[in-house]
């Protein structure tokens, strides 16, 4: 992913984010999100490696 995608992929994970906590009720799904969400930020060696296993999930879907 480039730098423009991550950058509009974390906008969106904000988004969803804030509007999940605004609702009061977390699932699991959504805490996903939002570790996913992190770990973007982050961009930590370890994000190396979600980012790979998010690329093949998005790929396999499209």
């Amino acid at each position: 992913m480039t730098q423009g995608q991550i950058y509009g992929f974390v906008t969106f994970l904000v988004i969803v984010v804030v509007m999940l906590v605004r609702s009061g009720e977390v699932k699991v799904w959504q805490a996903i999100c939002m570790c996913l969400m992190g770990f973007y930020l982050a961009m930590t060696p370890l994000a190396h490696i979600v980012v790979w296993a998010v690329n093949l999930v998005v790929k396999a879907v499209a």
